[in-house]
């Protein structure tokens, strides 16, 4: 079998993103933002969570037909799965299920597709929030409260997890404490973070993403960057990429 068909296969395959042009130094600076330490090695990029994103790969009419590709692609790349440390070893399904939300978040970037090697992943618009800074639960609750109308309170609290949740409203919250970090699954936007002991959020809405209303996305990407802020952390979407402004959270 040539290079070629192994491609054609591949890309029949595995999770593939789908573009209509070649996206130049765009895909590698969206990489980038999930990923600061992302590396480029032998036509692959390389994640730190173990992803990895082999291509461009030039969509010519063979391969078109070879790899059964939607007409008007320019390029494609399909995810991996590296091989890794034992004590770094992550299950293969986590690792494909962030490759496949990293090929759907450069879609929404780069203006492209995605045909994914198995059910596509409907992720709830949950944002996360990581820090080193410890909150008490009414500090957490003092950040979120103004962006949700019900009234919040702590529930089924432990030592090292709670929730925060108000009747009437939208917002529901969960906190782990570090003794839950583990850094093989942290986000790879943390970047030096992920080598600490972090403290960690999420701020979700019970609802499929594509069901939240722009409004509702914005009041929670609010109430994550207020509580990122009180505590020194890092925001990030559903997909492991950092939150700059709420606007972010809106379809592209």
């Amino acid at each position: 079998m040539s290079l070629f068909d192994r491609s054609a296969s591949k890309l029949r395959d595995r999770t593939t993103l789908l573009l209509p042009a070649d996206p130049g130094d765009a895909l590698v600076d969206a990489a980038r933002l999930y990923d600061p330490d992302v590396r480029s090695w032998h036509g692959r990029l390389v994640f730190r969570n173990g992803v990895l994103l082999f291509g461009p790969l030039p969509v010519t009419t063979k391969l078109e037909q070879q790899a059964e590709l939607p007409p008007g692609m320019a390029v494609a790349y399909h995810t991996g799965i590296a091989v890794q440390s034992h004590q770094g070893r992550r299950a293969d399904d986590a690792t494909q299920q962030d490759g496949d939300l990293l090929a759907q978040a450069l879609a929404d970037r780069l203006g492209g597709t995605v045909r994914f090697a198995g059910p596509p992943p409907d992720p709830k618009l949950t944002l996360s929030v990581w820090s080193e800074q410890d909150l008490s639960p009414d500090q957490v609750i003092e950040a979120v409260q103004p962006y949700d109308k019900g009234h919040l309170k702590v529930q089924d609290r432990t030592e090292n997890a709670y929730m925060v949740h108000g009747e009437g409203g939208y917002i529901g919250l969960t906190y782990w404490g570090p003794l839950y970090y583990f850094e093989k699954d942290a986000p790879p936007a943390l970047g030096a973070l992920r080598s600490r002991r972090l403290h960690h959020w999420d701020l979700t809405l019970d609802r499929p993403r594509k069901a939240v209303a722009s409004e509702l996305a914005i009041q929670l990407g609010r109430a994550a960057l207020a509580l990122a802020s009180r505590c020194g952390g890092v925001a990030l979407d559903e997909y492991g990429f950092p939150i700059r402004d709420p606007e972010d959270l809106l379809p592209r």
